[in-house]
């Protein structure tokens, strides 16, 4: 069961540079390896990728222990690419936080989209808890790399875009 950070812990969102690539992957080698995880790790130009989204390095007390990237469809819709939390650091609530944070920061977008491998139980379990919703079937093969995925989107109530 992931708990929620003691009020002594700070988890923030620092925006990441191009400088900044080498601790997403220190954290990503830490995860990927699994059918559950594709990163930045994966990919073939990891600087354009770096530039084409808006990453966050996840810090804890001012230690770098995950990161989060989106980028945006278009100016109503957000796609969140990717999240990964060191393992020493996962089940402590670190992700929650940060995707609270992106979500607050994402206050004037109305859909926030995301897809997840269907196998990845306790990250499904986080999304639903923050009020995303499965849409559609399971996709197979969705990355081309023979993995299924299932999407899962997070739509703003109108009184959250008027506020």
């Amino acid at each position: 069961m992931e708990r929620e950070p003691q009020e002594e812990e700070k988890i923030i969102l620092e925006r990441a540079e191009v400088g900044d690539i080498n601790k997403i992957l220190e954290i990503e080698k830490d995860i990927t390896g699994t059918k559950l995880y594709h990163g930045l790790t994966g990919s073939e130009d990891r600087e354009k990728d770096f530039l084409d989204n808006t990453f966050y390095l996840i810090k804890k007390d001012g230690r770098v222990v995950g990161n989060v990237a989106y980028s945006m469809k278009d100016k109503d819709r957000a796609y969140i690419r990717w999240l990964g939390i060191a393992k020493e650091f996962q089940e402590q609530g670190i992700a929650r936080k940060a995707l609270q944070t992106l979500i607050e920061q994402l206050k004037g977008v109305e859909i926030i989209e995301l897809v997840t491998h269907p196998e990845n139980t306790k990250a499904i379990a986080l999304y639903r808890s923050l009020g995303f919703k499965q849409i559609g079937e399971q996709m197979e093969n969705y990355f081309g790399d023979g993995e299924p995925k299932i999407k899962m989107i997070l739509e703003k109530e109108q009184s959250d875009q008027k506020n």
